[in-house]
Order: structure tokens, then sequence, then C-alpha cells
């Protein structure tokens, strides 16, 4: 016969070819099937063992006998990806169910690979009989293997919900399907609300199904992200492992005892410790893995000094301890089509397959019963005409003849003749009668029953209800997998930074740095301090703010404006270096310098307002939330004439505060701080103080009106006195103020004025750059109309330049 050859342009082949080879991926290969959960792989695995005998309660037989019965008679493809699929069915921690049961090496969780195959045995689970159970009823329907030998079924009865409660994975041409695991008595107790009603929603679903249930545990940070998963059928959750700390031989240490899905311990263990090198603020001495078999322990010991809960973050956001799993619930469809499902859509097709099944399994139970029914009415009848029966017998000469007349004689079929010849002499007593009428009842009533099953469909509903009730009574367990709404998807900045105290410390030339209180150590009053930034001899330290590191601090300039920082974002050094330009974090002009440094945390700016005081005099009150979206070009916090400036800044947070004004030729007024109308950003205040031609101030401060605290004044030559704030009673706004000091002439000007408890500590900054820490309590009280007493011995040539309260503060080491 002459070879045909039919011309066709390649590009229509390729088309052709390719769509077939995709289709046969598709469907043949790497999809599951969304009525039993399986892949063809699986499928044929589980049904080639149970053809085997292989039940859980039977001897485990080779794995390279199993690969090789399905190798043979279902599917022709490699041994090894056979294999590989077994061992993975088999895995506690790739399934949250296991279908098999393996004996010998399965592989672990680091990913060690499993034994040869020659050297493993299995089994099926005893949750794989629930998926196959009902298979050899006409319940699925039997296809033609690869090469028309034998049949195969195309799909499982699986009682279970498979593809939910396992979930599956695969990459097919085009498409992928990534659908995670959940729990059982959860998917039962979903199943059941939509078979009651069929009309609830998603969301009523998910009062059901939680989210995943991972096999290796875990939690689920974030679970808004669930909602568009069930929704959509697609999406993504971040899965964190678990880690606690522990204090092992007096260091606290990282325990790690579950980790995120689909992560390799080793690997992870590998991870951290390459880290160590990449990440400074990683400081971690050593990782061991202590896993046995009472459960997973990653111990991760940690530098002297390290803070484990920042450690812990650290690991969080740059290791796999936190990973991401992408979900795309893709199945095939009863219609062999690939097709994206959400939540309901799973669940109702798996309620459609268990129906269908059910209906398959009543019909073939009813047939069988009719059938034997049938044949019982017969045997009924030979057992009454026994004589009769004998006689036909008897008297033919052939089996066909004694049926015949058989047939004629009772008025029975073929089938009740059939097996009337069939019947054992020893059958016709008067006892096996009985049995036979007490059968036909039972038949009767099991006929009356399944057609009563297969008049509604409720009636089939009840029966998956009830089977899947009995599932999750030996099969259900605890959810592994816990759900946070803590915290957000993604770690911030802040989730790495450890809130410490620090001091925020400003030059008179604009340099700023943090570095941490305990740099200070305390001294006792006329101490010469230690050096606490270093500094030109033109600069010096003007302020000084005692915040934490997650706070925001917000700074006021000579020329009325504000600026907003986050305190984390500000060098941290060391006690005595110089910091950096405050023109790296915000665009201050050159003439502009910082005149108040404020701390405050976002959470908390409800009802605060901003008080401004001007060297003039001036003050006014601002809402604080107009000044949260500050940029690096600050905005304007009061509008000043030609000739003032700032002098200060604090916080209100109460109409019943006070203000206290304090000026260098040692004046003091105190008022109510409603006296001052609230107005906008740009406003130019109204007068809090009148002063003498020669006077200015040098402090303002918010106090409460009980405040039980005192005034701490300083000069710049070294005095400083105390005095309780009722010592200086309520005024009107506007006037000359109140004495404060006196001696101005012999032990300098006022410089600063600060509001102190008894508890308190305060940090004093000279010109050249020295510092001192002083407990507020070492400074006497006294009457308000006093000369005070020496708390710092200066050089000759130097001067006190500023003054910050460190509140309640317990002592540090010197560093």
């Amino acid at each position: 016969m002459p070879e045909v050859i039919n011309p066709k342009p390649i590009d229509d082949e390729l088309i052709d070819s390719y769509m077939l080879y995709s289709m046969s991926v598709i469907v043949g290969r790497a999809i599951p099937d969304v009525r039993d959960g399986l892949k063809p792989v699986q499928r044929r695995i589980l049904y080639a063992m149970y053809e085997l005998g292989l039940r859980h309660n039977q001897p485990y037989k080779k794995s390279a006998r199993i690969i090789g019965e399905v190798m043979g008679k279902f599917h022709p493809h490699g041994e090894g990806a056979i294999y590989d699929a077994l061992v993975r069915m088999a895995q506690p921690f790739v399934v949250r169910y296991t279908l098999v049961q393996g004996q010998g090496n399965f592989g672990s969780i680091d990913r060690d690979p499993p034994a040869a195959m020659r050297y493993t045995e299995a089994r099926l689970a005893a949750l794989s009989e629930e998926l196959l159970q009902d298979i050899d009823r006409n319940t699925v329907r039997m296809i033609s293997n690869f090469d028309g030998s034998l049949l195969e079924p195309d799909v499982l009865p699986s009682k279970a919900p498979q593809l939910l409660m396992n979930g599956s994975s695969g990459i097919a041409v085009g498409m992928m399907t990534s659908i995670p695991p959940h729990n059982l008595s959860e998917l039962v107790g979903a199943l059941t609300m939509l078979i009651d009603d069929p009309e609830v929603t998603v969301q009523d679903l998910m009062k059901r199904v939680k989210g995943p249930d991972f096999p290796t545990g875990g939690v689920i940070m974030g679970t808004e992200s669930l909602k568009e998963i069930y929704e959509e059928g697609k999406g993504r959750v971040v899965v964190r492992g678990v880690a606690e700390i522990e204090e092992i031989k007096g260091q606290p240490c990282i325990v790690i005892s579950q980790i995120p899905y689909n992560v390799a311990k080793a690997d992870l263990v590998e991870q951290i410790a390459n880290l160590t090198q990449t990440i400074k603020d990683l400081q971690i001495r050593n990782i061991r893995d202590e896993s046995d078999r009472r459960g997973m322990r990653v111990v991760i010991e940690l530098k002297r000094g390290a803070d484990p809960n920042v450690i812990l973050n650290l690991l969080y956001k740059h290791s796999n301890l936190q990973n991401t799993f992408s979900v795309n619930m893709l199945a095939i469809d009863h219609r062999k089509q690939p097709r994206l499902m959400n939540l309901k859509e799973l669940l109702e097709a798996f309620i459609k397959h268990r129906q269908e099944v059910i209906r398959l399994r009543t019909e073939f139970e009813l047939e069988k019963a009719l059938k034997r029914a049938h044949i019982v009415e017969g045997l009924t009848k030979a057992c009454r005409s026994i004589d009769t029966v004998v006689d036909i017998i008897r008297n033919s000469r052939t089996t066909d003849e004694a049926c015949t007349n058989l047939m004629e004689a009772l008025e029975i079929t073929k089938d009740q003749a059939d097996a009337i010849l069939d019947l054992r002499l020893g059958r016709l007593t008067s006892l096996e009668i009985e049995k036979l009428g007490a059968e036909y009842r039972e038949l009767v009533k099991r006929v009356s029953e399944f057609r009563v099953l297969l008049s509604d469909d409720k009636n089939i509903n009840g029966v998956i209800i009830s089977e899947l009730q009995e599932l999750e009574a030996q099969y259900g367990d605890e959810r592994r997998t816990k759900l946070s709404n803590d915290g957000e998807l993604d770690l911030s900045v802040q989730d790495m930074i450890h809130d410490d105290d620090i001091l925020v410390l400003v030059t008179n030339r604009g340099y700023i740095k943090s570095t941490t209180l305990d740099s200070y150590h305390k001294q006792r009053r006329g101490g010469m301090g230690v050096k606490g930034l270093r500094t030109s001899n033109e600069d010096f330290v003007s302020i000084i703010l005692a915040t934490s590191r997650l706070s925001k601090t917000v700074i006021i300039t000579s020329k009325g404006k504000a600026y907003v920082l986050d305190n984390h974002l500000l060098e941290s050094t060391s006690r005595d270096s110089k910091g950096k330009l405050l023109a790296n974090y915000i665009r201050i002009d050159p003439d502009e310098s910082v005149q108040a440094v404020l701390s405050i945390r976002k959470e908390n700016v409800a009802g605060k307002f901003l008080v401004v005081t001007t060297r003039q005099g001036k003050i006014k009150r601002t809402a604080f939330e107009a000044f949260l979206n500050t940029r690096v070009s600050g905005v304007r916090a009061i509008t000043l004439s030609e000739e003032d400036r700032v002098v200060d800044a604090s916080i209100s947070s109460s109409e019943d505060d006070s203000v206290v004004i304090s000026t260098s030729q040692g004046m003091v007024i105190r008022f109510q701080v409603d006296q001052v109308r609230p107005m906008g950003r740009t406003a130019a205040g109204v007068i809090g103080i009148r002063l003498k031609e020669d006077d200015f101030v040098v402090a303002a401060d918010v106090v409460d009106s009980d405040d039980t605290r005192s005034l701490l004044s300083a000069t710049e030559k070294g005095f400083g006195k105390r005095t309780p704030l009722k010592e200086y009673r309520l005024q009107r706004r506007g006037g000359m103020g109140l004495k404060n000091i006196y001696g101005i002439h012999s032990i300098g000007r006022v410089v600063s004025v600060l509001v102190v408890s008894q508890d308190d500590e305060v940090l004093l900054a000279t010109r050249s750059g020295m510092s001192i820490r002083i407990p507020v309590s070492q400074v006497r009280e006294t009457k308000r109309i006093t000369k005070g007493v020496r708390i710092v011995n200066l050089k000759s040539d130097d001067v006190v330049a500023s003054l910050a309260v460190i509140a309640d503060h317990s002592e540090s080491q010197e560093s």
C-alpha cells in the first residue's frame, strides 16, 4: 500500500499538537479532579493497592511490587515519578491526612530522600479505604486502561472531601494549582451547613472553615486574605513558624517548634546561619537542631545582651520562618475542564459527586435485592411443592428439560428454575423454609427502604451527612495551624526595632544624635560631669530630650517651623560622638536653630495641643493633628515678627492645664492654658508675659492643674534651685509674673527652667560639651525667692548651656 502524505502548514500542526499535549498534561497528569481530589497517578496507585488487597490491617508489601503493578497495568510512565507520588501520600509533613502507610525510610522534613523502592514497604491507610469504599457497587464509571486490556476507575467514590482535606499542587501547561490542606472536622461542618441550606454564602461557610490547616502547624498571619481566597479561589496567606523564648543556662534563647508548610527544616537552619554573616543586627551565637521523635526543636543561642524579640522579628522578616503560601484553587470539573473555583463551588462539587455515588450505590443494591427476592420467591414455591419438584426432576432427561418443566408447573421464571435446580436437597427442610421466609421479608423491607431513599434527594443528603459525621468521629482531630489577626502580613520597620529609652541631643550648630539612656551615669550634685557630645569650640549642646526609639520627635525651630522625625531613623551613636547635621534629616535654613524638641507617639495625639512660646513673650495653641503629616521641608507652627523667635514648645492634653513661662531675669508667670484659645498653624498668637526692656523668655512648660512637682531653675554659672509649683499662684495671662530667683548679677542669667519630680533625674550640658546626670532629690527644695545652690562645678571658661529632665529611670551602669 503506497504511503499517503497529507501536507499541512507547520504552524497549524504545532498549534494542534501542542494543544493535545497541554490538555493531556492538564487533565491526565498535573491537575486533580474536583470530585475525589486526586491526580490520575494518585488514583491509580490507590486502586492498584486496593486490587492487591493491601488493606490497612493487612501485611505491608514492597513498594517496588506496588510500583510495578501501577506502571504495568495503569500508568505507563517513569517508575521514579510513580514512587515519588506514593511517598508523598505517606509523608505526614506533606499531607494533612496520610493516604498510604509506609514502613521504612520515607524521607523527612529535612528534605532527606526516601530509601529506594526495593527497601520500603507500604499499604493503604484506613482513610484511603473510605475513598475506595463502594467502588465494586457500580458507583463510578470504569474506563479502559492505556492498552485496553483492563478497566480502571475514572474517579473514586471518595467518601471524604479529599481535595480540600489534603490539598494539591501541580504545574501544568499554562496553568497551575495550589490548594492548601484543611481540617476534616471543619470541612464536615461546612458540608453539613451547605447541604442543609444551599443558599449559604462563602462568608457563612467561613464560620466553619476557619482557614487552611497545614500538617506542619504554624500560624496564619492576617486572616483578611482568607476572605479573598475563599470567595475568588486565589490569593495568598502568610504562614509564620512557632517560636518561643526560653532561658537556657541563664541566657535567653529562641526555640523553634513549628515551621511553615513546604519549608525544609535543614534548609531553614542553614539559611539562618548564613544570615548571621550578612545581617549585622542578627546577633546569633549558635544554632543547633535538637529535634527527635518527640517533635521539632531548633535552638538559637543569642549573643550576650541581644534582645530575643528583636532577633525573632528579624528572622520573620529575612528567613523562611515566615513564608507566603500562594493559593490557586484550580481543579478538573465533571466535564473534564480545568476551572478556578471558590470554597462553595468546591464543596458543591463534592456534594454532587457523593449524591451521584449514593444514588448509583442504592440502585445497585436495589437491583441486587430485587433479584434475590425474585429467587427467594421461586425457592419458596419449590419448598411448598416439594413432591412435584422432585417428580419433575426425576422424570426429566436433561437439565434444560427439567428447567422448562419446572417453569410450566410452578409458573416461575428461568432464573427461579435455575436456582431450584442448584438447590441442595438438604435445603428443603422446614427450618430452611422458615429461613427463606424471613429472608424474603427482610429483602422486601430493604427494597422499600431503597425506593424511599431514591424518591427524594433530601434522603440522599441525609445519608451524606450521616457518613460525614462517621468520618469526623473516626478521623477528625484538632486544628494544627493557628490563626492570628495580630500584626500586618509584612513586618514594618518598627517591628524590627526594640523600643529602648534614648536621649536625643541637639547642638547649637544644628547637630543631632540619639544615644541610649544608660550612656550617662548618675553623679552627685557638684560633680564635673562626663563628655556627652564631641563639639567644636563654638558649638554646645542646647537641647536634650528623653524619649524612646519608637516615638516621634517634633522639632520646633527659631523661625516657628515644625518638623516631625521618626526616632528610629536618627543615627544611634556612642556618648561622645558628634552626631549628624540636622540637614541630613530635614530642610532647615542656615540661620534657623532648633528651639524645642518634643516626644510623641502617633497613636496618642488625639486631644493634644502644641503650645509654642516666643522670646518676646507671645504664646499660641494649635491641635497636634495639624503637624502629623509634616514633610521634610516642615510646616509653619507660628507667624513671627522680624525681631521675635521661638524659645520653647510644649504639649497640652487638657483644658485644665496651666502654662509656666520663665525669663532670663528670674521672672515666672503661671496661667490656665484655656486663656489661650486654639488657633490655626499660621496664627501669630497672643501675649503670654509682659517683659522688662532687657529681659526675654528662656523657657516655658505646660503642667497639670494639680501638679505636685517643682520648678528646677539653672543659671549659666552652674547654680540651681528647686521650688514647688504650688508656690506659683495662677495669674491672668499677659502679666509680668512673680520673682523666681534673685542674685542674677552673681550667679548668671537663667538659662533653663524645668518641671521636675522628686524621682526624676536631670542631664545638664555645658557649652564645652560636658554632661552630668543628677538626681533631682540632690537639689534641695526651697522657697520661691532664693538664690539656689551650686549644682555643677564649671571650668572658668565654661557655662551651662542646657538642662533636660529624665523621668523616673532606674540607675544604670557607667559605660
